[in-house]
């Protein structure tokens, strides 16, 4: 797979190397990604928004699943008997 890549991406290059450098007579209109602008801001505003005003509840979220994480990576997960009460009647 590698190497099917490796190949593909030289004869990308050959074929590239290989072609009539031209000057491209084209325009660009300046406000051209203005309506792309429109829409993205308020959205992007948005979600910053909604990350502000959770962002202690995603804390929280994350510590937990941080901190299930470790305990059973260190075998301490639910019902290991660290995490059990001890019983009456061990001695």
């Amino acid at each position: 797979m590698k190497r099917t890549t490796l190949i593909g991406m030289a004869a990308v290059v050959a074929v590239l190397t290989c072609l009539p450098l031209r000057p491209a007579y084209a325009y660009i209109d300046p406000n051209s990604a203005g309506a792309l602008y429109q829409f993205l801001f308020p959205l992007l505003i948005a979600i910053g928004s909604a990350f502000a005003f959770l962002r202690r509840t995603i804390v929280r979220g994350c510590t937990k699943v941080a901190h299930a994480v470790v305990a059973i990576v260190r075998g301490r997960g639910k019902g290991s008997r660290e995490d059990r009460p001890p019983s009456r009647n061990a001695e």
